[in-house]
C-alpha cells in the first residue's frame, strides 16, 4: 500500500468489442428517496417518499491508473528517427473479392477504461485507490486486496438462539434455502424439529462471496431457512420517521381499525404478479413472431377523497355492499327458494 499523488481515477466509456468490465466499489449512504407516490388502503391516500433503510457498507475505493510523467522536449537541431520505410507505400494488388452487403446486426455493450484524454487503458494497468484528499490517493494492489479478503467460512457456528419476533426484518437482507449434504440428513432434521419446536432460531456469523454476514438460521414449512442480515451499523435507524400519533383523532382510528379488520386476509404471494416481467416476456416474443406491436393505452387514475372521515367512511360503505354479479346471484336464490 503507498501513498500517489501522480495517479487519476478511470472513467469509463462503451466499447462494442473490449472485453474489460468495471468492478463496482460502492459508496457512501446518500439519503436519497428511491420512489415517491401514495399509499392507499380504501379510498385513504397518504402521499410519500421511500428511502433505503439498510444498505451493505463498503470502503469507498476508486479504480486509479499511474500518470506517467511526460518526456523532457527535443533539441530543435536533432534529427528524426530513420523510418523503417522512406518514400510511398505501394499498394499490393489484390485479386478481385466480392463485399457481402453490409447487414445490421445487434451486439451487447462493454465497458473500457479510459485515461482523461479517452485512451482505453489495459486491465493490468488499474488499481484501486482510496481517496485521502481531492486528487491524493492511497493506492492498493489487487493482491494487498485479495489478502484482507474474508476466506469463505467452511462453518457456521450457531452462537446463540432467539426469538424471531424479536429480530426486525430491516435487517433482513438475502434468504436462502438450506439443504443437508450427504449423511447430514439426521442432524438436519434433529435442528429443525428443535427450531421449530422452540419457536428460536439461531445466530451465526460466516464469511461468504467475499463479505462477513450475520446469518440467521430458522425452520420453515419443511425443512430450514438461512437469512443473510446487515450489520447494525448498515441499518439506517436514526432515519425511520417518527409519527405524530398525537395528531391522530379517536373516531378515525377507530373506522381506520373497522376498515384494516375488514380487509385482513392470510397471505398469499400467488395473488400478486410481475406484470411488468410479463408484459416484456409478451413483447419479446411478438417481436421475435414479427408481430405487429400495438401499445397499451394507460388507465386513467380515479380521484380519491382528501377528506379522511369522508374517505373512511365511503370505503367502509363499499365494503359491505356487495358487487352487483354477487347481488344478482343472491335475488336467484331467493327467487328459487320462494
Amino acid at each position: 500500500m503507498k501513498r500517489a499523488t501522480g495517479q487519476r481515477f478511470v472513467s469509463y466509456r462503451k466499447n462494442v468489442t473490449s472485453g474489460y468490465d468495471r468492478n463496482g466499489c460502492g459508496g457512501n449512504p446518500v439519503a436519497t428517496s428511491v420512489w415517491r407516490g401514495h399509499i392507499s388502503f380504501g379510498l385513504v391516500s397518504i402521499p410519500v417518499r421511500l428511502y433505503r433503510a439498510a444498505r451493505a457498507e463498503r470502503v469507498k475505493l476508486r479504480e486509479v491508473y499511474t500518470v506517467q510523467p511526460e518526456a523532457p522536449p527535443e533539441p530543435e537541431d536533432a534529427e528524426p528517427p530513420p523510418s523503417r520505410r522512406s518514400g510511398p507505400v505501394p499498394v499490393e494488388p489484390r485479386a478481385n473479392v466480392v463485399v457481402p452487403e453490409s447487414v445490421p446486426s445487434t451486439s451487447p455493450v462493454r465497458r473500457a477504461a479510459t485515461d482523461d484524454a479517452g485512451n482505453q487503458i489495459a486491465p493490468a494497468e488499474v488499481s484501486k485507490g482510496y481517496e485521502v484528499e481531492k486528487g491524493q490517493f492511497v493506492t492498493l494492489s489487487r493482491e494487498e486486496l485479495r489478502a484482507l479478503a474474508p476466506q469463505t467460512s467452511t462453518s457456521m457456528e450457531l452462537v446463540e438462539f432467539v426469538s424471531l419476533a424479536s429480530v426486525d426484518p430491516v435487517y433482513f437482507e438475502t434468504s436462502y434455502y438450506v439443504r443437508p449434504d450427504e449423511g447430514g440428513e439426521k442432524p438436519y432434521a434433529l435442528l429443525y424439529r428443535s427450531l421449530l419446536d422452540t419457536g428460536l432460531v439461531g445466530v451465526a456469523q460466516i464469511a461468504m462471496h467475499r463479505r462477513e454476514h450475520i446469518a440467521l438460521i430458522r425452520s420453515g414449512k419443511s425443512g430450514l431457512i438461512a437469512h443473510t442480515m446487515y450489520f447494525s451499523s448498515e441499518v439506517r435507524a436514526d432515519e425511520e420517521y417518527t409519527a405524530d400519533t398525537a395528531a391522530v383523532n379517536p373516531k378515525e382510528l377507530a373506522l381506520a381499525n373497522t376498515l384494516v379488520r375488514a380487509l385482513e386476509a392470510d397471505f398469499n404471494p400467488e395473488k400478486f404478479r410481475d406484470t411488468y416481467r410479463e408484459r416484456l416476456e409478451k413483447l419479446i416474443a411478438a417481436k421475435t413472431e414479427g408481430q405487429e406491436i400495438i401499445p397499451a393505452k394507460t388507465a386513467a387514475t380515479s380521484k380519491i377523497a382528501v377528506d379522511i372521515m369522508e374517505a373512511l367512511r365511503k370505503s367502509l360503505a363499499g365494503l359491505k355492499k356487495p358487487p352487483e354479479a354477487a347481488r344478482a346471484r343472491g335475488t336467484q336464490a331467493r327467487r328459487k327458494r320462494g
